[in-house]
């Protein structure tokens, strides 16, 4: 089994399924219901909202939100692009549009710079253990024309 940092607490436990350790998963299922309810009551919160309004971190929120076990319709869902700091397109992407457009392009750069090594060609009696009966003298080989 994989060792991971509980994301609530920090401590380091087994990794079954969850990136929350067992001894706080009672505690984010009460963090998940507070927060499945606020969002019943008035659907289309963001992140920041629903985690001022019902007291929970905004870490738990936005962990529930990655997790796809909670959903918000609002654009602003208070995630930032890991590059500028602008708005992200999605919880998933963690960029804006401007930024994975630049990525893009970055990426293509690089790609283009790749030189791959001439690929060898095969040659008959190395690489099959092909021989000619004369080399090989009455062995059972293969007669081949050079």
């Amino acid at each position: 089994m994989p060792i991971a940092k509980c994301d609530r607490c920090g401590k380091i436990f087994d990794k079954v399924r969850s990136s929350i350790c067992p001894a706080c998963e009672p505690l984010e299922e009460d963090d998940y219901e507070i927060v499945r309810k606020a969002l019943v009551e008035k659907p289309g919160q963001s992140a920041e909202d629903i985690a001022e309004q019902t007291g929970v971190g905004l870490d738990c929120v936005l962990r529930l939100l990655a997790s796809g076990r909670i959903e918000t319709t609002s654009a602003n869902l208070g995630i930032k692009c890991g590059r500028c700091g602008a708005p992200a397109i999605s919880i998933s992407k963690k960029l804006c549009e401007s930024c994975l457009q630049k990525l893009n392009a970055e990426i293509a750069i690089q790609q283009s710079k790749i030189k791959l090594p001439k690929r060898k060609g095969i040659e008959l009696g190395t690489a099959l253990n092909v021989f000619d009966k004369d080399e090989e003298g009455d062995k059972g080989g293969v007669k081949y024309n050079r």
